[in-house]
Order: C-alpha cells, then sequence, then structure tokens
C-alpha cells in the first residue's frame, strides 16, 4: 500500500528468534529483491535457531505475469518453509495449476512435506508426506471475504501454540493434532467472514479462548 520506501529500509537490528518460535512470512514482500538479502539473512538465521518457519505466498493475479521470473525465489522461500499455507488461487497464479493433488507432487513436495490450501467455501486440504486430509468450511452467507486468509493464518499459528507443537514434533503431528489446528485456522476465517472487519472482535477472541 505504501510506496515510498526509507532508503534503509531493514537496515535495523532483527528480533531475538529462539526454538520453537514461530516466523511467518510471505506475500511479494518476501520476494522482493529490493529485500531480499535480508530477508534471506533472517531466515538462515530462524532456522539455525530452530524457529518454526510457515510460508504464505499470496500471490496475487497483479504479479502472474512475474511468476517465471520469481520462481527461483519462489522455491527458495519453499524450501525454507516448514510449513506451506496458500490458498487456490495463489497456486494458479503461481504455476497455472489449481489442483492441490498436483501442485502439492509436483511442486511442493520436494522442498516441504507439510502444505496446507485453502479453497473458500470448499474447505481446506491437508498435505503431510503420503497423508492427505480434507476439512470442510462451514456453511455460512459471508459479508465479506477480506482478511479470510489472514485470520485464517492467525488461526493456525493460535493453535501451534495452543497444542504446545514444537519444531521438532513437525515430523510425526498425529492426525488428531493436525486436526485441532485446522478448526483453528477454519474457526477464524469463517468469524471474520461474518462482517466487514478484516479482524475478528475482542469479544470472539475472548470467547474463543475459553471454549477452546
Amino acid at each position: 500500500f505504501y510506496k515510498d520506501y526509507p532508503k534503509q529500509r531493514l537496515d535495523v537490528p532483527l528480533p531475538e528468534i529462539n526454538e520453537d518460535d514461530i516466523f511467518i512470512y510471505g506475500s511479494y514482500y518476501s520476494l522482493n529483491p529490493a529485500l531480499r538479502g535480508r530477508m534471506v539473512e533472517f531466515l538462515d538465521y530462524a532456522r539455525e535457531r530452530k524457529a518454526i518457519l510457515y510460508y504464505d505466498p499470496n500471490f496475487r493475479k497483479a504479479h502472474a505475469h512475474e511468476a517465471i521470473r520469481l520462481a527461483p525465489t519462489l522455491l527458495e522461500n519453499f524450501e525454507y518453509a516448514d510449513i506451506i499455507r496458500g490458498s487456490d488461487e495463489d497456486f494458479l497464479n503461481i504455476f497455472g495449476e489449481a489442483d492441490s493433488d498436483k501442485v502439492y507432487t509436483d511442486r511442493i513436495r520436494f522442498y516441504c512435506d507439510r502444505f496446507i490450501t485453502t479453497h473458500g467455501a470448499g474447505g481446506v486440504n491437508l498435505y503431510h508426506g503420503d497423508r492427505r486430509w480434507h476439512f470442510d468450511s462451514p456453511a455460512i452467507h459471508p459479508v465479506s471475504t477480506i482478511g479470510a486468509g489472514d485470520n485464517f493464518n492467525a488461526g493456525i499459528l493460535y493453535g501451534l501454540l495452543k497444542y504446545n507443537v514444537r519444531h521438532r514434533d513437525l515430523t510425526t503431528l498425529p492426525q488428531e493434532t493436525w486436526t485441532n489446528i485446522i478448526r483453528c485456522g477454519i474457526d477464524l476465517a469463517t468469524e471474520v467472514c461474518r462482517s466487514y472487519d478484516n479482524y475478528i472482535s475482542k469479544e470472539f477472541a475472548t470467547s474463543y479462548i475459553s471454549q477452546s
């Protein structure tokens, strides 16, 4: 949204990262050549510290014509990730392919074997190695879908924290835990679609924490 960037962008001390912290990165920000050196520096640091790296490409149609040029950086981001999460539209814009089975098998699994795809009213698909699960979205009449993806991500991060998932647990995370985590993402995304706000209310958050 803002184009008048400071010349010394990111020329600041980076936050401390410890084992099992969660670092989320994505969008064009994580692909921008002007920022890439600093981004890679931080990704390397976070990986060395055994943080959980969560990548959301959030690749908009406006950048679809750049997909081939940006492919090496996208693949590098895939390789850093412990979890990749994107919408079917993201991968249609990147690869020209919206079939999540094909995207996972042909494009993702070589780099990261934990893959979450969201399909709006069509629900959520989760891939983890040879396992694949589908989760339905509740039937609602959405008021606005702005912020749904961000709130889904927030729900996933909340679920990882709530169920005390550590970096070392990711390779053996059981279906029950994954189901609970994905449900958090769906719950928050569903809630934000019920209003014109692009965030959940404090009242919902308080109630959700007390119920879960």
